[in-house]
């Protein structure tokens, strides 16, 4: 019998990856042990720690979710004006991606979610590491965009800092993907999920201080879904 080919150094980097990822989102950072990830990898511990130097650098990998997201979304808005128009992208963009499933990404967004919830709950630390992300990656263009539309009239001046707005979106996505986290809705809104999702977008903008006139003129969810379906394709 043909024995199987060794993995390389990236592959059995990988496979621990994903062998520490269910334990983490079910046991959240303090409740999973190196020990018990190395069982699950079929690896010495000696061997986790020759490609992480500890057990929070392990931790920090699970992040590469959120990395490839925002690398992607960053990349696609590329060259895009800041105004009213991108900034009605990313608070579409922001709830969708939150709320319904991305296109080929399901398995490790759920993942994501698990993990993201659980640190809520517990320790927080990937939480936090997961907000941190975002804010230094997101935060300059959403402002940016925001004061845009307040100079051209189609966002209201707010008391509310920008940082706490766009927060106020995703908070609120989150609120919401939480009630159908297990597959199953448990609280029944009597729409489907995407005109949920739709529904969210235009009261998110509402919060921000979005127009009227500014809603109606940019504000069209086939349009938007389909730039969305450009930059993850």
């Amino acid at each position: 019998m043909a024995q199987k080919a060794a993995l390389t150094g990236e592959e059995r980097r990988r496979s621990i990856i994903e062998a520490a990822r269910p334990l983490f989102a079910e046991k959240g950072f303090h409740g999973t042990s190196i020990r018990e990830i190395a069982r699950a990898a079929d690896v010495s511990e000696a061997l986790i720690y020759k490609h992480f130097p500890s057990k929070e650098a392990l931790y920090e990998e699970l992040l590469d979710y959120t990395r490839e997201l925002l690398s992607v979304a960053l990349a696609g808005m590329d060259g895009l004006e800041y105004g009213t128009q991108t900034l009605m992208l990313i608070v579409f963009g922001l709830v969708e991606l939150i709320m319904l499933d991305v296109p080929g990404r399901i398995p490790d967004q759920k993942m994501h979610e698990r993990l993201l919830f659980h640190s809520l709950m517990g320790d927080t630390v990937f939480a936090r590491s997961h907000f941190e992300m975002m804010r230094d990656n997101w935060m300059d263009t959403v402002k940016a965009c925001l004061e845009a539309a307040e100079e051209a009239g189609d966002v209201m001046a707010s008391p509310i800092s920008p940082e706490n707005r766009i927060w106020f979106v995703h908070h609120l996505a989150m609120a919401l993907n939480l009630c159908h986290l297990s597959g199953e809705a448990t609280f029944d809104y009597d729409v489907s999920r995407e005109e949920l999702a739709e529904q969210a977008v235009l009261f998110c903008l509402r919060g921000i201080g979005m127009t009227d006139a500014a809603i109606e003129e940019y504000f069209e969810p086939v349009e938007l879904r389909a730039i969305l379906d450009r930059f993850y394709a």
